[in-house]
């Protein structure tokens, strides 16, 4: 037995309400169990009981035993002076509140149905990553369907709440916010950090000011990653002169960053911070207005054509300053390219439509989700290897949640799906 399995209990009053008594004697008819409260105070508010022949209107307590009211010193607290009911597993002791009145006390052992709760103690238990996988089979499919379209809605809200913060830290630009959760997504994970902190020393107004001029703009980018320390050729050598230009007029030379935090081992050399960095160079060099274009792209098509890019001749034959690749390399390809839409441009579109309380934004952050490739990662097989698949990344993006913020906290009562195999009785 737990807390959280009791407010479960009361939120959907499953619980055998015949001849309902207080310890004290008292007869109880609830008219209304109130409202869950996730913040601090009684679990629930605005309840609405009878005790004896008196309507009382207030809030409800719940606890594992009644003596958890004076472990968590509700006695001293006057919050707790308007709670109606204490609703408890165990009644181990008498309860006042802060002015000496006794707290109506309800105890729950012996009415709630041992299959149910068998049913909660078996899912929470269960050893698998994913603790419904041997019975979401009996689950149906519209409660499967709902569970994902809330995990979703979940998602997008949480990611749209890091850009806002992001946004009022720039003092409300879109543009350098934008800029910069791009350029943090080209670390593709491993260098997220190291670019994070590369786009937050160089500002995009200093990108603008050069964005005709690619040597300048990858001076630049390559400067303050701490690239340029000790050119290997003629490229780099190039690159560095214009750096010690461009370092006095932005004083970039203070906060230039180590080369040693840029991570080389085990990657692909595809996914080299160095080539990353040339084609968020090239990318700059294409979009002077990141934001806006992006703002006024409305199919997916035409976004992917916003964000594919080529980087410059001489990153077109290294993937290291001085190492030449046996073939010519790629441009950005077009799994980077759904990335980038998934993790930067759908959360931002969902702030946007947070911040100007349009839908439009939003309903085009979760068309764009609908139309891309469902991501690939262990978390994603693992829900296929149980018989849940995803058709798109709006799939995909749902799972993900799911799996983080329910399963991986053992959050069944909370999830649609848990609920559905808790009460299976």
């Amino acid at each position: 037995m737990t807390e959280a399995f009791l407010h479960y209990i009361w939120q959907y009053q499953y619980f055998d309400k015949k001849n309902l008594l207080s310890t004290a004697g008292e007869s109880i008819s609830i008219l209304k169990n109130g409202f869950y409260n996730t913040h601090a105070g009684p679990d629930f508010t605005e309840a609405k009981i009878v005790i004896d022949t008196l309507e009382w209107i207030g809030n409800i307590e719940i606890h594992l035993f009644a003596s958890d009211w004076q472990q968590h010193k509700h006695q001293h607290n006057k919050a707790y002076d308007n709670v109606i009911l204490h609703v408890v597993w165990h009644n181990d002791t008498v309860i006042l509140r802060s002015d000496g009145t006794l707290v109506p006390t309800l105890e729950l052992k012996g009415r709630i149905s041992e299959k149910l709760l068998l049913n909660y103690q078996n899912l929470v238990n269960a050893p698998a990553t994913i603790p419904c996988a041997s019975s979401l089979h009996q689950v149906n499919s519209l409660v499967r369907l709902n569970t994902l379209d809330r995990a979703l809605a979940q998602r997008l809200e949480a990611k749209a709440q890091l850009v806002l913060e992001r946004f009022h830290r720039n003092k409300q630009d879109w543009e350098e916010t934008f800029y910069q959760l791009l350029g943090r997504n080209f670390g593709f994970k491993v260098n997220n950090d190291a670019f994070e902190r590369l786009v937050e020393i160089i500002p995009f107004k200093a990108i603008r000011k050069h964005a005709n001029d690619s040597v300048q703009i990858e001076a630049m980018l390559f400067g303050v990653a701490g690239m340029l320390s000790e050119p290997t050729d003629e490229y780099a050598n190039l690159l560095q002169r214009e750096y010690q230009l461009l370092s006095s007029k932005f004083e970039f030379k203070e906060r230039q960053l180590p080369k040693s935090q840029w991570r080389f081992l085990r990657l692909r050399p595809a996914n080299f911070p160095t080539l990353r960095i040339a084609q968020f160079a090239s990318l700059l060099l294409k979009n002077h207005s990141l934001f806006s274009i992006m703002l006024a792209t409305e199919s997916i098509h035409d976004l992917k054509q916003y964000l594919t890019v080529v980087q410059s001749a001489y990153w077109q034959e290294h993937y290291q300053f001085e190492k030449k690749a046996q073939s010519l390399i790629p441009a950005l390809g077009n799994d980077a390219i759904e990335n980038i839409i998934i993790n930067t441009i759908v959360p931002t579109l969902a702030a946007y439509s947070l911040y100007k309380d349009e839908t439009l934004w939003m309903d085009r952050a979760i068309n764009f989700l609908s139309k891309l490739s469902p991501e690939k990662n262990s978390i994603i097989k693992q829900w296929m290897s149980i018989g849940w698949s995803a058709s798109s990344a709006y799939d995909s993006q749902g799972l993900l949640e799911l799996q983080n913020s329910y399963c991986n906290k053992r959050l069944c009562l909370q999830c649609s799906i848990g609920h559905s195999l808790i009460r299976s009785t």
